[in-house]
């Protein structure tokens, strides 16, 4: 079907979020607001991120109700609001029939063609390659260091007994020590390594494309999907409660007992990928990511039809 990307930006209304606002147009800029006021209401809206939700609101009023919408992520308001929300299971949306929980993101970073450069094996190693995904500390979770460390011997062990060679990288919210402990013990290692960080050479896709295994630290969601989407053997390393997470889940489970703790609750997305045979182990997916888009294009479908 034609489509058409509007890149929109925002004043700084949107720190008032989607509740807030309503429906309205007033979090844009002058050159945003004219580009939506400009031409009349699509048909279909495909949004994500919050920040979207009152433009497409106020493009719904604004039809009369011809416009359909489709919003991927976590929208802040109930669902009512859209045709249809895909969201993540760790998302504290109330159940609704206009909501579809999947187990794992719709993500590109694996599935992405576009470049062929960057889906090509550039890290120059052998195999197996056993890549090791680092993220960062969050609002209620901190990295457990002991673990991931302990989690890096084990490969390096692997690939020293085996064959093949042990890939890392880090991300923005890695803290700078830690990384430095995973350079030292990469460097020191007697099997093939690589440690790569954001921003520069290999690409975060060509690693995704050369590993033949991946474990992610247990605190994104994305890059964990990320690992699911390439179709090959995945595992998380288990993460520790930040302080402030074991005060916040000892008062939610206590108050609020099976609920969800916002604005998300990775123990939520942690047991869905159990229930798909994902945990701290190697493993693939016991639903395939083909099941996943079937489920939401079958959705997505019904109301494009409808």
């Amino acid at each position: 079907m034609p489509f058409e990307v509007k890149q929109l930006e925002y004043n700084r209304l949107h720190g008032l979020g989607p509740r807030l606002l309503g429906r309205s147009i007033a979090s844009l800029t002058r050159e945003s607001r004219r580009t939506i006021l400009e031409e009349a209401p699509p048909d279909l809206t495909i949004s994500t991120g919050h920040r979207s939700v009152p433009v497409v609101r106020a493009l719904r009023h604004r039809s009369g109700g011809r416009t359909r919408s489709i919003h991927v992520g976590f929208p802040r308001v109930s669902p009512s609001h859209f045709d249809l929300v895909i969201a993540t299971p760790q998302y504290p949306i109330a159940d609704h029939p206009n909501l579809l929980r999947i187990p794992y993101a719709l993500t590109r970073a694996a599935t992405e063609h576009a470049n062929a450069e960057q889906r090509s094996d550039r890290t120059g190693l052998p195999a197996s390659r056993r890549l090791l995904i680092v993220g960062g500390p969050t609002l209620y979770w901190n990295l457990d260091d002991s673990v991931l460390l302990r989690t890096l011997g084990q490969m390096l062990d692997e690939a020293a007994a085996d064959g093949g060679s042990v890939l890392v990288t880090t991300s923005p919210r890695t803290p700078a020590p830690l990384a430095l402990q995973i350079a030292s013990m990469l460097e020191t290692s007697k099997v093939p390594t690589l440690f790569a960080r954001p921003g520069h050479q290999p690409p975060y896709a060509s690693l995704l494309a050369a590993a033949d295994s991946i474990r992610v630290t247990a605190d994104s969601v994305s890059m964990l999907s990320d690992a699911i989407w390439t179709g090959k053997p995945a595992a998380v390393v288990p993460i520790a409660k930040s302080p402030l997470g074991g005060i916040a889940f000892e008062l939610n489970d206590r108050l609020r007992p099976g609920s969800r703790i916002y604005p998300q609750d990775l123990r939520f997305f942690w047991r869905a990928l159990a229930d798909i045979g994902i945990s701290d182990q190697l493993a693939l997916p016991r639903t395939s990511t083909n099941e996943v888009m079937a489920a939401v294009t079958a959705r997505i479908g019904s109301i494009l039809i409808g």
